[in-house]
């Protein structure tokens, strides 16, 4: 069901009949009166990318005065014993170094998530999911598994 996410390009290699329609988009940029609210970047210059769909075509361009590094450390609070815990960025999941609680990262969210353990059926591997997922897929069998049982029988019990 969902859409595949695109990629973000800054090569035109991929698409030569964009690299004319970027590199008009560059001169443009470069031409371009400075504006007063955005900072000065590589001389007043846009940075260009491509956007490239799901089924590898690239029919977007687009450009930005500043791009936002994410946060240099991440933190949110443990779900089960509050403690404050820092983590890299970019992870799915952090273990509390104080309770060994496991805390699923949520965008927007600064308390971790609850998580679960499931064994898969098939090969027994153990997958790390969300709390309140429904499907959870095996990573080393690509078994799908419907999980909602556990949520009917458990009581919201941690």
């Amino acid at each position: 069901g969902h859409p595949k996410p695109r990629k973000a390009l800054c090569d035109s290699s991929h698409a030569p009949a964009m690299a004319a329609k970027a590199e008009a988009a560059r001169a443009e940029a470069a031409n371009a009166e400075p504006r007063s609210d955005s900072a000065d970047n590589e001389g007043g210059k846009l940075p260009i990318f491509f956007v490239e769909n799901p089924d590898g075509t690239i029919n977007s361009i687009a450009g930005a005065n500043s791009i936002a590094p994410p946060p240099a450390n991440p933190r949110l609070w443990c779900h089960h014993c509050n403690t404050q815990l820092e983590y890299a960025a970019g992870a799915s999941y952090v273990q509390c170094f104080l309770c060994r609680t496991m805390n699923a990262v949520m965008t927007g969210n600064q308390v971790g998530g609850r998580t679960m353990n499931m064994l898969c059926t098939v090969c027994s591997t153990s997958n790390l999911a969300p709390w309140g997922t429904a499907l959870v897929r095996c990573g080393q069998c690509n078994t799908v598994s419907d999980v909602t049982h556990i949520y009917a029988t458990t009581g919201g019990a941690r």
